[in-house]
């Protein structure tokens, strides 16, 4: 123990004779350590760290749907069935998320929630902080109503009052009673403030289906979240799910043919979408660090080739050639050390930068944080490194002789052709991994400007956008309905700066709650097993020239298409193009219902619409067909407001308008249709960011690198080059045997770059759009910004040495 103490202290001091030296390599090692460990954070806290949940390994999320891609919800009738029959649960409960209108000691504001079976909680196997959570006991269907806040709600709303508990809430014109508050951190489903308890078997649908939901099998509406017993694993419970599915099917073929039910644990669930590129991140960062290993590694190359006279005498003096490595090793490990501090500090702003570039939607973002998971995590890394950068100047110690990086007639030894080799294996290495994240940017940054080239379909320069939902409970009839958003519209028009506004079920480019729903053509029977299906839209008379949508050909609504009116319709060109090619869709009559009854309602296609990108910019436009509001009245609504002035200083005018119409009644997700888009490439954006800094990061410890191996070649060949230039060589000569040394070096690991980012690339192909992963646009200026980078690092050192004078080199030797 006293000899590693001893040596520690000597690194200290060796260290306090060269600060440059570890300035530098406390720099580049605090720049990987602390990337590195930033993004590790990000992904402990999402996808590495357990569920917040006892036993989490046991919560599964148990969807239906055609078969082993299931990804559907669940009806009522189903779910019980389900519930009933299988013996792999301990239970299994239902869980709709959604908006709601909450009225508090506060205005009414729209929370987001969720309406669960009284089960719920425990099946989570959570307990309330305050009061209690709900129970088939207590919050029996039928009985009194009652909400479970989260307890960011109960700080915001009631700033923490222990006294919330009994006190009453309005929700969606509903009183409730709080009856607990749920501990800081829990959160499941994401983004819930508050969890109200079902009034029926299975969760509340959104719609009044005019019985009992758990006996309507036909609507699919919520999901089901469920704890295996102990003795029942994955692989037991799925195979009991489908034969249940099978029974369903054979018992109710017209509601469940060809449906199935998947288990998936439920942290896959919640994460699977975002792990993937958060990998990514994480090995282009380890890339990262492992050129700053390289760096490190060449600095301490070349400080052992300095310290040849001290390495030599202590080995004459007696010490062994595994007491000179255990030195040096732990000379790097100390580095390390001191990188480390600095790279914890550094991990800190990076973990704050990531979250703060974070696109919305990334679940669990709540809880990345430090943990003895991220510790262990940074001393490995600090330890790790440590070692990996000292290995190269160790085995250069431990396989040299005594002798040899000494001093004989007092002329120092150039560094061997073995050594040379070492070092411009790490250089290569280096240009090669830089590279890979090069390209690897390269691809998201085009990615990201072709998406930006996207004609979305409309315009959405000075558009303001607002979501509106009333609840049924004051509004339960279509004319209700009709007529409050008729009203609203009327106000908000009238707002001065206001060009004009309209109102749509979705906006264009996040598809929210809008579906796919099946139609028939009159006089135009479907091929067997054939479904014509279309994006089913509402729209106000002014939403198309809102919205900046044109119009192709016909009409587009107007204020006599009301409930009293012919059914009537707009179709977009994608819609058209798919069942009308060649022929004239207005004039034309579709309908929802079944076409051999003849009482079915039919609705004629009066007009043809520009597509718009429905789904986000990446997805081709989907075909739609257009309602007017007033004939299909919805209870929620998106508003499009187009401004003469700034879109943003019309939100205030348009909360008070809809509070005239209702003063209970909120708005939300209030946007600029630019904010809308932006928001669509989030996740674009986040990745490009992230790989561009690390791109550009590994480029510029490339270049040092290259730079300071070139130096070090130089200085050590620096008799060589006098004597050339006394003898006549010319100073272009010099520059240009130096340079070619340098894209030697370059072009070698850019070849190899080359191959692993072609092979390494095809993971990205869920990260890209508008190029392929091997798109030689960006592999060629990723091979040329590089090249350039290598030529100036060689031309600085080759210009240096060119312009010494040979006379005092030589005397200097």
């Amino acid at each position: 123990m006293s000899s590693i103490v001893q040596d520690i202290r000597y690194a200290v001091r060796g260290f306090a004779r060269a600060p440059g030296f570890v300035g530098v390599a406390i720099v580049t090692l605090a720049l990987g350590i602390g990337a590195t460990t930033a993004i590790f954070s990000v992904v402990n806290g999402i996808v590495l760290r357990p569920l917040p949940f006892p036993n989490p390994d046991r919560l599964v999320r148990l969807y239906s749907g055609e078969g082993g891609e299931a990804r559907d919800n669940h009806s009522g009738a189903n779910f019980l069935d389900i519930r009933s029959e299988s013996e792999s649960f301990e239970d299994l409960a239902g869980f709709i998320p959604g908006r709601f209108n909450l009225t508090g000691p506060e205005a009414p504001q729209m929370v987001r929630g969720a309406v669960v079976t009284p089960d719920f909680f425990s099946v989570l196997g959570v307990d309330a902080l305050l009061g209690r959570t709900l129970s088939q006991e207590a919050d029996a269907p039928g009985g009194e109503r009652t909400v479970v806040l989260r307890y960011s709600l109960w700080q915001s709303l009631y700033a923490g009052d222990v006294t919330v508990v009994g006190r009453p809430v309005v929700v969606d014109g509903q009183q409730y009673t709080v009856v607990g508050v749920m501990p800081q951190g829990f959160g499941f489903p994401p983004n819930a403030e508050f969890w109200a308890a079902s009034q029926y078997r299975v969760p509340d649908p959104p719609f009044d289906f005019g019985t009992d939901p758990g006996e309507v099998r036909g609507a699919s509406y919520f999901d089901a979240v469920g704890r295996l017993k102990r003795d029942i694993d994955m692989s037991r419970a799925q195979a009991e799910m489908t034969v249940i599915a099978g029974r369903l099917a054979e018992a109710y073929p017209e509601e469940n043919a060809d449906e199935g039910l998947l288990l998936v644990p439920l942290h896959e669930s919640l994460v699977g979408d975002v792990s993937a590129t958060l990998y990514i991140l994480l090995g282009a960062v380890g890339f990262l660090l492992l050129i700053a290993c390289a760096n490190v590694a060449s600095l301490l190359l070349v400080r052992a080739w300095g310290r040849g006279r001290e390495l030599a005498l202590r080995s004459a003096l007696g010490a062994s050639r595994v007491r000179i490595v255990r030195q040096l090793l732990t000379e790097s490990v100390v580095l390390a050390f001191l990188g480390g501090i600095v790279g914890l500090l550094v991990a800190v702003w990076g973990t704050n930068a990531l979250l703060a570039l974070a696109p919305e939607g990334i679940p669990r973002v709540s809880e990345v944080d430090a943990d003895l998971r991220l510790l262990a995590f940074a001393l490995s890394i600090v330890l790790g490194t440590g070692v990996l950068f000292g290995l190269a100047p160790a085995l250069q110690a431990f396989g040299g002789t005594p002798a040899e990086p000494g001093i004989i007639g007092g002329t120092r030894l150039t560094a061997g052709r073995a050594r040379s080799r070492l070092r411009h294996g790490l250089i290569v290495g280096e240009v090669a991994v830089s590279l890979v994240l090069l390209v690897g940017a390269g691809l998201t940054v085009r990615t990201y400007l072709a998406l930006n080239r996207v004609d979305p379909g409309f315009d959405p320069h000075q558009t303001l956008s607002a979501r509106v939902e009333i609840p049924e409970t004051r509004y339960p009839t279509d004319i209700e309905q009709s007529e409050f958003y008729r009203e609203v519209l009327e106000r908000v028009s009238a707002i001065p700066g206001v060009r004009s506004a309209g109102g749509v079920l979705s906006l264009p480019i996040n598809a929210g709650i809008s579906g796919n729903l099946t139609f028939s053509i009159e006089g135009r029977q479907a091929a067997p097993g054939e479904e014509r299906q279309g994006g089913y839209q509402l729209a106000s008379p002014d939403y198309f020239r809102t919205l900046g949508i044109p119009l192709i050909r016909g009409r587009i609504f107007v204020q006599g298409d009301g409930p009293d009116a012919s059914g009537v319709a707009v179709i977009n060109q994608a819609l058209a193009d798919l069942y009308w090619r060649g022929q004239e869709p207005i004039g034309q009559r579709v309908t929802w219902g079944d076409p051999t009854d003849e009482n079915v309602d039919w609705t004629t296609i009066v007009g043809i619409v520009g597509n718009t990108r429905q789904d986000g910019l990446e997805e081709v436009p989907r075909p739609e067909i257009f309602r007017p509001y007033a004939q299909a009245p919805m209870p929620f609504i998106t508003l499009v407001v187009r401004s003469e002035v700034e879109a943003t200083g019309l939100t205030t005018a348009i909360r008070n308008a809809v509070l005239e119409v209702d003063p209970a009644q909120p708005i939300y997700e209030v946007k600029t249709m630019e904010r809308v888009l932006s928001d669509s490439l989030g996740s674009r954006r986040f990745s490009m960011y992230v790989l561009g800094v690390f791109a550009v990061t590994a480029l510029v410890l490339a270049a040092v690198g290259l730079f300071g191996v070139l130096s070090f070649s130089v200085s050590q060949r620096s008799k060589e080059i006098a004597i050339r230039m006394a003898l006549g060589a010319q100073v272009s000569g010099v520059i240009a045997r130096v340079v070619r040394e340098g894209l030697g070096l370059a072009a070698i690991g850019l070849l190899i770059g080359t191959l692993g980012a072609v092979a390494l690339t095809r993971y990205m192909a869920s990260m890209v759009y508008g190029v392929g992963t091997a798109d030689p646009k960006t592999f060629v200026a990723g091979i040329a910004l590089f090249a350039l980078v290598a030529l100036v690092a060689s031309w600085i050192p080759a210009l240096r040495a060119a312009r010494a004078d040979p006379m005092n080199v030589l005397k200097a030797e």
